[in-house]
C-alpha cells in the first residue's frame, strides 16, 4: 500500500462482523482511529536511520483469574513461552522484550475477555510502568472468542495532545498461548499481532483494494481479512502482488504469520522513539 506513518493511536472498539469467521473466531478487537499524517512529514530515510537502532520494550505479564486454583509455576511457564515468541518475532526487526514479573490477579468480574469498557478498566486497574512498558493482560476464563485479542492505546499523540494513558495495555485469550488446545491461535501470535498494534501498526486489510489502506509500501493490498493459508489468495486482483498472508497484522491462523515488513518495522521503530520512549 502506499506509505505514510500509520496513526499509533488505537482506540478499542467492537470488532466488525466481517472480522469473525464461521465458528465466531473474532481474530482481534483492536481497531484505528481516524487519524492519519501526510508521508512527507517522514522521510524514508529518517525512518531508516530510526529503525537501526535497538529497542528493548519491558513486558509485564498479568494472569486474572477467577479462583486461586491456577499453577503458579505453570503459569510463568506459559508466560516465558510467550516471551520466546514475542522475541523471536520481532527480533528480525530489532525490537526484544524483557520480562521484569509475571503478576497474577484472582479478580472473577475480569477474568473473562470482554471487548470494551471491561478491559479498559481491568488495564487502568493492574497495569505497570509508564507509555515505555508493555501491559499484556491473559484473562483465564474462556468466555472470549477463541484467537481474540485487543489493544486499547493512548489517542491523539501525533497531535501532542494531552490524553489519558492509563489504559494504555493489551490482552489476549489464554487459548491464545503457546501450547493451547486451540487448532489454529496455539502458538503465541495473537500477542504478536497485538504488540504490532501498540506499537503503532494497522491490519494489512485495512483500507480495502483503494487508498492509502494500511499505509505500509510493501504490504500488498488486501480487501478483507481472511483467515486460510491460501498461498495464492489475492483479493485486490487489480493491485500489484498476492494477499500478505504471512503477514503478523493479518489474520491468517498462526501457522502461516512469520513475518514484518521492512516499512512495518520502520513504523513500529518511529512509533516508539516519538511516543513511548
Amino acid at each position: 500500500m502506499r506509505f505514510s506513518l500509520v496513526p499509533l493511536a488505537l482506540m478499542l472498539t467492537a470488532a466488525a462482523q466481517s472480522d469473525q469467521v464461521e465458528d465466531g473466531t473474532l481474530r482481534c478487537g483492536t481497531e484505528p482511529a481516524n487519524a492519519t499524517v501526510a508521508s512527507d512529514r517522514f522521510p524514508a530515510e529518517q525512518l531508516e536511520r530510526r529503525a537501526r537502532r535497538p529497542i528493548n520494550i519491558d513486558v509485564y505479564m498479568h494472569f486474572v483469574a477467577p479462583d486461586d486454583t491456577y499453577p503458579e509455576r505453570t503459569l510463568r511457564r506459559a508466560a516465558q513461552r510467550q516471551l520466546d515468541v514475542l522475541n523471536d518475532a520481532f527480533r528480525p526487526s530489532g525490537i526484544s522484550f524483557t520480562m521484569p514479573d509475571v503478576l497474577f490477579w484472582v479478580d472473577p468480574a475480569y477474568s473473562t475477555l470482554r471487548i470494551g469498557s471491561n478491559l479498559v478498566s481491568l488495564i487502568q486497574k493492574y497495569r505497570r510502568g509508564g507509555v515505555d512498558t508493555l501491559n499484556l493482560f491473559v484473562p483465564m476464563s474462556q468466555g472470549g472468542a477463541l484467537g481474540s485479542g485487543a489493544c486499547v492505546s493512548f489517542d491523539d499523540v501525533f497531535t501532542r495532545r494531552s490524553v489519558d494513558q492509563t489504559a494504555d495495555g493489551c490482552s489476549v485469550s489464554s487459548m491464545t498461548l503457546p501450547g493451547s488446545i486451540s487448532a489454529r491461535y496455539n502458538e503465541g501470535k495473537t500477542a504478536v499481532h497485538e504488540v504490532g498494534h501498540w506499537l503503532g501498526l494497522l491490519h494489512t486489510f485495512d483500507g480495502g483494494c483503494d487508498g492509502p489502506g494500511d499505509h505500509i509500501s510493501d504490504t500488498p493490498a488486501q480487501a478483507y481479512a481472511t483467515f486460510t493459508c491460501d498461498e495464492g489468495q489475492d483479493t485486490c486482483p487489480s493491485q500489484p502482488g498476492l494477499d500478505p498472508i504471512h503477514n503478523y497484522m493479518g489474520y491468517s491462523p498462526d501457522s502461516c504469520m512469520t513475518e514484518f515488513t521492512r516499512h512495518q518495522s520502520q513504523i513500529m521503530h518511529y512509533s516508539w522513539n516519538n511516543f513511548r520512549k
